[in-house]
């Protein structure tokens, strides 16, 4: 049978210890020794393919010494084929001679027939069984594609077997066939559904959270629990020094990149070596670093999007060197969307950064800009004052000094309107809030504004609910909300239209409507209305004065409060703002 030197376990290994359910193999064990049996054979064995293009000895029966070498020992894929291709077929059974099986004897178990009645000699009979001879029948699904390999060895009477013992090897391989692949893949369905449930509850604990240190511990902690290991660990390339990292950190980092270019995981045992990815030096010192932990086995998995790899999963286990396809595969899953849930994170943690500078800066100039102003408007009233008393005083002197006063009048709007934005970092506090009739503050705000709508014959009409329409705020953000919307209204209408302004009392909200027939805004634009300092590109909207504030505090004030604002336009068509807020707790 097949066999690799070294990478044999020393003691019979118990099926529950395998990768595969001790149900399985010991079902596996059951219909390879009934094979065996009527095949007049003391020794089988099963062997499975792994996706690690590997081949590995699940179950052995019939012989102790063979179980010690054989139990959990992993052939290479390309040498199990060499063998497969090689045999001469017998029906569904492939049997490799002696001659051709020596040149691979460092693959191949070589057992004692002592004891078991055979010749003395048996190799002088010439149909003798010979120490290198192989019997093997390879388990096949129903696309034809190889799933293993069953191996029966050591024949009773020493001889290879004649036409009837192969007919009923034959006979008893094909039906083994079918009863082993049908367990083989109820077993691999049952584990895919385990293993796709603990991955799918890992992505839904961990992928939720935007903050990156509770992101990585409710992984580990999701992957502890869905995997059965006994330890997780998560290490993420931009967090690490190269510099600083051990032996054992930076082979484990190059194999996590390694994977992620190659789209595969890494198993690392005394079984495994993963060849394709790591040398035999590398193997060693990962190896060294596992047995110093107390570890038996290792599966890296690497996380990543796209083409980037942004760190690793590291699963331990210290008593028990086997990982399935099916724990591999699911792993690989989730290092997917960790790796996109990592980078998620990553940008909003970015993203609340630049915000928070964003206002730091706001404040500051703000801050720096209302003392000069404050003094530029202080010297320009004194030398209005002095102007007043000189009778010779020219127009063009009047006139520039009113654009002065205009220009500082501006300029503190904007400061007001920068310190305000710089106010809603978080969400009002209730507790400090009183309750607010938002309609008579409406008749205010359209009364106010009524100068510059009769300039250019817009009609505001207000519509009041007949209750009270109560909100919970400060009165002054309340007022900024109001006259930033009514008056961009006015502003954006064209000369002679219409502006309606809708308020309704609907518990538990409070709903504010208004709605004018103007320009109207791309829909393209819509979604960066709400940014500070946006102005649109319409040249009919960018010929009107204006910071880029006045939505922008809008929707400060309601998202401060609590609420939601909503836009309806399009081009030509007019715009609808709808503002819902939470009505009054009095």
């Amino acid at each position: 049978m097949s066999h690799t030197p070294g990478t044999a376990t020393t003691a019979p290994v118990d099926p529950s210890t395998s990768r595969d359910s001790p149900d399985l193999a010991r079902m596996l064990g059951t219909i390879a020794a009934e094979m065996a049996s009527a095949g007049g054979f003391r020794v089988s064995a099963v062997s499975l393919f792994r996706a690690s293009d590997e081949l590995e000895f699940v179950v052995v029966d019939g012989d102790d010494d063979a179980a010690a070498d054989l139990t959990g020992d992993i052939t290479p894929t390309p040498v199990a084929m060499t063998m497969l291709e090689r045999a001469e077929r017998w029906g569904p059974l492939r049997f490799l001679p002696h001659h051709e099986a020596v040149e691979l004897l460092d693959h191949i178990w070589v057992g004692s027939a002592e004891g078991d009645g055979a010749d003395a000699h048996p190799d002088a009979h010439p149909d003798a069984w010979q120490p290198c001879d192989l019997l093997m029948a390879p388990l096949t699904d129903a696309e034809g594609a190889l799933q293993g390999i069953v191996w029966v060895d050591l024949p009773h009477d020493g001889r290879r077997p004649g036409p009837e013992q192969r007919r009923r090897l034959a006979e008893h391989a094909e039906r083994a066939n079918r009863a082993m692949v049908q367990a083989l893949e109820h077993e691999r369905l049952r584990e895919q559904v385990r293993l796709a449930d603990a991955a799918r509850r890992v992505v839904r604990t961990a992928t939720a959270d935007l903050d990156l240190a509770r992101l990585v511990q409710t992984t580990i902690d999701s992957v502890c629990d869905g995997f059965a290991v006994d330890e997780v660990r998560v290490h993420l390339l931009a967090e690490e020094d190269v510099a600083d990292l051990d032996e054992l950190s930076l082979q484990s980092r190059l194999l996590a990149e390694r994977c992620w270019r190659d789209q595969q995981v890494a198993i690392v045992s005394h079984r495994r070596a993963a060849p394709a990815l790591l040398s035999a030096e590398e193997h060693a010192v990962l190896l060294d670093g596992l047995h110093e932990q107390g570890d038996a086995s290792l599966l890296l998995t690497p996380l990543g999007a796209g083409p980037e790899c942004v760190g690793r999963l590291l699963m331990f286990r210290h008593d028990r060197a086997d990982w399935s396809d099916e724990e591999a595969s699911a792993a690989l899953d989730i290092g997917h969307d960790l790796g996109r849930a990592v980078l998620n994170a990553r940008s909003f943690e970015r993203e609340q950064q630049a915000a928070a500078y964003r206002q730091q800066l706001i404040a500051t100039m703000a801050h720096e800009l209302k003392n000069p102003l404050a003094a530029v408007g202080g010297y320009l009233d004194m030398l209005e004052m002095f102007l007043a008393e000189e009778p010779g005083t020219g127009t063009q002197v009047q006139r520039s000094l009113r654009g002065i006063g205009r220009a500082t009048r501006r300029l503190d709007d904007i400061v007001a309107d920068l310190l305000t934005l710089a106010r809603f970092d978080e969400a009002a506090d209730p507790a400090s809030l009183e309750p607010h009739d938002l309609g008579v503050l409406l008749h205010d705000v359209v009364d106010g504004l009524a100068v510059q709508a009769d300039a250019r014959g817009i009609r505001v009409q207000v519509h009041l609910p007949s209750q009270q329409a109560l909100v919970d705020a400060d009165p002054s953000d309340l007022e900024r909300l109001v006259v930033n919307l009514v008056s961009n209204a006015v502003k954006y209408s064209h000369d002679g239209g219409e502006v309606d302004v809708h308020l309704e009392a609907a518990p538990p909200t409070v709903v504010l409507r208004v709605v004018d027939r103007g320009i109207g805004i791309d829909p393209a634009e819509q979604q960066r209305l709400f940014e500070e300092f946006y102005r649109s590109a319409d040249p009919a909207a960018a010929s009107q004065s204006g910071t880029g504030l006045g939505l922008a505090i809008v929707h400060r004030v309601v998202h401060h409060l609590g609420g939601r604002i909503d836009v309806e336009s399009a081009p030509g068509e007019g715009s609808v703002f709808t503002v819902t807020l939470p009505g009054s707790r009095v």
